[in-house]
């Protein structure tokens, strides 16, 4: 589950977090992974906790966002779960900082770029939410524990080659950032998972195959230890060290009777 893979630490810290709200505390933990979030909320809801927690990441479709358990005196009225989240939202409103990342203009920058010009200055990957680069590649959103936000702030002055400029500001009205992707169409022998992330990632079945096996892969951020599991549309696959991909469709079969796959990287 985190960078040490410890399941029962995860656990114990998720729990801990519960407890503080137990107490009437209002507790927010790290930013985690969509695997992580799935997890977390498995947990809680084991546990018997439902309508006290919620994950926040800065924006209503954050991808990487942190768990906030709520003391039960906050929740007075809350009937949904986006009550909870409202609540929850309003109540960290001060511990998530967004910082706005301006290049010159004349270096298209990527994700890989900004994340790795942020981790340089030292920064751990848990106190980092999303990082949402524009579509012109010229600059970038990232969300960030409030703590660290100001040393980012002072100290980001390139990335990759580029001069950048960095502030904490507010998000835009109507902030919904839509994510860059790319097409990736092959063709395949079957929806089976070795055959499907072989066509994503240009490699052959066999080494598919074997980064399935050594659990390199997600499919909707639960890792896959199975070849022979059928990916479906809408399935979202991470390949470690290769990207993340969403399958839109097989779309039909060719006159060899392989299927036509429909899919997209996001970059």
């Amino acid at each position: 589950m985190r960078e040490d893979g410890n399941l029962d630490l995860f656990s114990a810290r998720v729990l801990e977090l519960s407890r503080r709200a137990d107490r009437g505390e209002i507790a927010l933990g790290d930013f985690l992974t969509p695997k992580e979030i799935r997890a977390a909320s498995g947990i809680l809801l084991s546990e018997g906790k439902r309508g006290n927690f919620a994950f926040i990441g800065g924006y209503r479709t954050a991808e990487r966002a942190r768990l906030c358990c709520l003391p039960d005196y906050m929740l007075y009225g809350a009937e949904s779960d986006d009550d909870v989240y409202l609540v929850a939202v309003a109540a960290a409103a001060d511990e998530i900082s967004v910082l706005r990342v301006a290049g010159s203009g004349y270096r298209v920058l990527s994700h890989r770029d900004f994340m790795g010009a942020v981790l340089n200055l030292g920064i751990k990957r848990h106190v980092l939410g999303d990082i949402i680069v524009d579509g012109d590649g010229f600059g970038a959103y990232i969300f960030c524990d409030a703590k660290i936000g100001k040393f980012i702030a002072d100290s980001l002055s390139r990335v990759a080659v580029d001069a950048v400029k960095a502030e904490i500001v507010s998000l835009p009205e109507g902030f919904a950032p839509e994510r860059k992707t790319e097409p990736v169409n092959d063709t395949v022998a079957s929806p089976r998972a070795d055959c499907v992330v072989a066509a994503l990632v240009n490699v052959p079945r066999d080494r598919a195959k074997s980064l399935i096996t050594s659990g390199l892969v997600d499919v909707n951020y639960e890792t896959l230890t199975k070849p022979d599991s059928e990916i479906e549309a809408g399935d979202i696959i991470s390949v470690r060290g290769e990207g993340k991909f969403r399958i839109n469709g097989f779309d039909g079969m060719t006159r060899r009777g392989r299927l036509r796959l429909a899919a997209e990287k996001f970059v």
